[in-house]
């Protein structure tokens, strides 16, 4: 997750309490000690309880897709030695298995697989999930919630979802997917100028509207019984038959 790290104009620094909410790490700002969540961004107790920081776009994808997007991103390392990003994931061997973290889950929901990938948004303090399961099979979908009409892409070779908005500039687009000769990756069409974008980033590449970018909307990848367990009332996506 990636917040906003200011709270009504105060500028806020964190680390990690070693404290657990929920299956989730919880941070500490250094100024007022308040412990808060990391998947809702919300303080759970001390002076700055009920505030909630505001999340960021930010996409999780691997280090290839990313550098393809961004090839000129600059990186945030950890200060130490360069063989420590060939390290391999100590909790490689917990994402297969079937165990839902150390602490039980406060509300065991079944409509998916507990550890199924959802992408998770918030609007209007509503929640909604989209399986990965289920976008592996539709990997662009026009959706609306709360009155947002979306536009939701995922690229199933690197387990990458985005959501952006289908309004720009007063006009509403939908969008299917489509071919770039001589390219590889995830292009889009929309169906009001005919213009292709470039699907994980949002931005126009050929036709009427090239050099616009789709608005990103900030996202959570999370495991479904992690979710669920914060946002207990979220809707689920499913497609249409």
């Amino acid at each position: 997750m990636v917040y906003d790290r200011r709270i009504r104009g105060k500028e806020l620094t964190f680390g990690v309490s070693g404290k657990l909410h929920a299956n989730s790490l919880i941070m500490y700002d250094h100024q007022t000690e308040s412990l808060w969540s990391h998947l809702v961004g919300a303080a759970v107790t001390g002076p700055m309880k009920g505030e909630r920081l505001k999340s960021l776009p930010y996409m999780f994808t691997h280090w290839d897709t990313w550098k393809t997007l961004s090839p000129r991103s600059r990186v945030l390392t950890s200060g130490r030695n360069s063989f420590f990003g060939s390290l391999r994931d100590p909790y490689e061997s917990y994402y297969s298995s079937p165990d839902t973290g150390i602490i039980p889950p406060r509300l065991l929901d079944k409509r998916i697989y507990p550890k199924e990938y959802v992408l998770g948004l918030v609007l209007n303090n509503k929640a909604k999930a989209y399986p990965f399961s289920v976008l592996s099979r539709e990997s662009v979908v026009n959706d609306a919630f709360e009155g947002v009409l979306l536009l939701i892409v995922f690229d199933a070779e690197s387990a990458t979802g985005v959501i952006f908005k289908r309004k720009m500039e007063g006009k509403i687009h939908s969008f299917q997917r489509t071919q770039l000769q001589g390219e590889k990756g995830l292009f889009l069409v929309d169906d009001g100028t005919a213009s292709v974008w470039e699907g994980l980033s949002g931005r126009a590449l050929e036709g009427p509207l090239k050099g616009k970018k789709l608005e990103t909307m900030p996202t959570t990848p999370s495991f479904w019984f992690g979710w669920v367990d914060h946002y207990p009332e979220t809707e689920l996506f499913a497609l249409r038959r």
